[in-house]
């Protein structure tokens, strides 16, 4: 039997990239899939189809997860359509990449809003119930550029990714005892449009160069490593950054 049968994920940002590779591979373990997404409805439809072609129930629902009444609903529709969220995996974000002297404070803001405060949202919002079961997983998609910073001085998606580590580790040892295991998995360069829209084909190559296994990752590998942390396997792993970067950081 796959290890997550019986279990509702909710995949914030599951379009595409990370969250839509982490919503197929949490299915073919037995999860039935929330599919987040903001503006991208025929793709989240896309991963939905893929998820009922692994013989899953998938609920493709549009939110914006900065928001918190529409995050209040997202998780409402989620508990109709499948059941109570038993595993949340906070992936939603998105980086500018700008260096401090372009960023404005409008953009600081939205940068942490997108990358940071809405993971509070969607945790908050799935927790009481999570509790009240004693039971659930919350797994954060942090990255390499919260725990070293980020390679271009974008000062606003590093300080966000390393505010989620930080939120990982202080809800993880508060939420243990009560039931819920709380992690966080740290990518490091992933073969996704965003990598390849962000950096140009030179300088990817350059960054490929760096990575001891001489590759970029794929998000099928990062939803590995979230599958592990949701599953049975994990029941003592609590408040940990698991990197998946290829060997280019070693800290």
């Amino acid at each position: 039997m796959p290890m997550l049968t019986g279990k509702v994920a909710l995949v914030t940002g599951a379009s595409r990239g990370i969250g839509a590779g982490t919503a197929i591979v949490l299915a073919r373990y037995g999860a039935d899939v929330a599919v987040n997404y903001l503006r991208s409805e025929q793709r989240a439809h896309e991963v939905s189809e893929s998820i009922r072609a692994l013989g899953r129930r998938a609920y493709p629902v549009q939110a914006d997860v900065t928001d918190a009444a529409a995050v209040k609903r997202m998780v409402s529709e989620v508990v109709q359509s499948l059941g109570p969220v038993s595993i949340l995996v906070n992936n939603a974000g998105y980086n500018p990449v700008r260096n401090i002297l372009e960023i404005s404070e409008g953009d600081w803001d939205w940068v942490l809003d997108l990358n940071l405060k809405a993971y509070f949202l969607c945790t908050r919002a799935v927790l009481p119930e999570m509790l009240e079961r004693k039971d659930g997983r919350i797994i954060n998609i942090t990255s390499i550029s919260g725990q070293r910073g980020g390679l271009s001085c974008d000062v606003d998606y590093s300080a966000a990714k390393a505010g989620i580590i930080g939120f990982t580790r202080a809800l993880a040892r508060w939420a243990a005892p009560r039931g819920v295991l709380v992690n966080a998995v740290a990518p490091g360069y992933i073969d996704t449009e965003a990598t390849r829209d962000a950096v140009c084909q030179e300088r990817l190559a350059r960054l490929i160069d760096t990575i001891p296994l001489k590759r970029l990752g794929t998000p099928e590998e990062i939803g590995e490593v979230v599958a592990f942390l949701a599953g049975p396997g994990a029941t003592y792993v609590v408040g940990e950054v698991i990197s998946v970067n290829g060997g280019v950081y070693l800290g």
